[in-house]
C-alpha cells in the first residue's frame, strides 16, 4: 500500500519557516536522546559515521536517527568494497559459458549507491535536503530559533535567487 500525496513537512521545519500554512501537528513525536553508534558499525563504517556526525550541526541527529545513519555507513562500505573489487578485476566477468558479463560488483555498487542517496537525503546530507536552511549568525540570546537543533545557528532561505541577492541571505 502506497501513501499518496506529498510527504508531510516536519513540524521543526515548519517552525523554522514561520509556519506559512498555519498548519501544525501538536502531537508530532519529537525524538530525544543523543545518537548512539550501534556495535556493528566498525572499521571503515565507523570512520564514515564519525565523518558524517562531524559534518553536521551539533545536536541535529538524535537517537531516532541512529538506524538510518548506520544503514548509510554500512552501505558506504559495501559500495567502496564493490568498486575496489571491480577496479582489481575489471568491468567484466566471464559467465558459465565463457561469455563476457558485467562484473557483479557493478550491480552491488549501484544498489548501495541508491541506498546511500536515499539515507543521505533523509539525514539532510544532500544539497537538496539542505537547500532551505543555511547556517548563519544569531543574536546573542539565540533568537527565536535558538533552541532548535541543539542551539546550532540556522537561518531559513526563502528564495532561489543567486546567493547574496535575496533578503534572507543578507542577514
Amino acid at each position: 500500500m502506497a501513501i499518496r500525496g506529498r510527504t508531510p513537512k516536519p513540524s521543526l521545519l515548519k517552525k523554522l519557516e514561520g509556519n506559512p500554512g498555519r498548519r501544525r501537528n501538536e502531537r508530532e513525536p519529537q525524538p530525544t536522546g543523543p545518537i548512539q553508534k550501534p556495535d556493528f558499525v566498525t572499521g571503515e563504517a565507523e570512520r564514515e559515521w564519525d565523518r558524517a556526525i562531524g559534518a553536521m550541526p551539533d545536536g541535529l541527529y538524535t537517537s531516532a536517527d541512529g538506524p538510518v545513519l548506520a544503514v548509510y555507513c554500512v552501505a558506504w562500505v559495501l559500495f567502496r568494497n564493490a568498486l575496489a573489487q571491480v577496479a582489481r578485476e575489471g568491468m567484466t566477468a566471464v559467465g558459465s559459458q565463457g561469455q563476457k558479463l558485467p562484473h557483479p560488483g557493478l550491480a552491488i555498487a549501484a544498489k548501495q549507491a541508491e541506498i546511500i542517496l536515499r539515507a543521505a537525503d533523509r539525514l539532510g546530507m544532500s544539497p537538496s535536503a539542505r537547500s532551505r536552511l543555511t547556517l548563519g549568525e544569531l543574536p546573542a540570546d539565540g533568537g527565536k530559533f535558538g533552541d532548535l537543533f541543539g542551539g546550532a545557528p540556522l537561518r531559513l532561505v526563502t528564495s532561489n535567487e543567486p546567493k547574496g541577492s535575496s533578503r534572507s541571505s543578507k542577514g
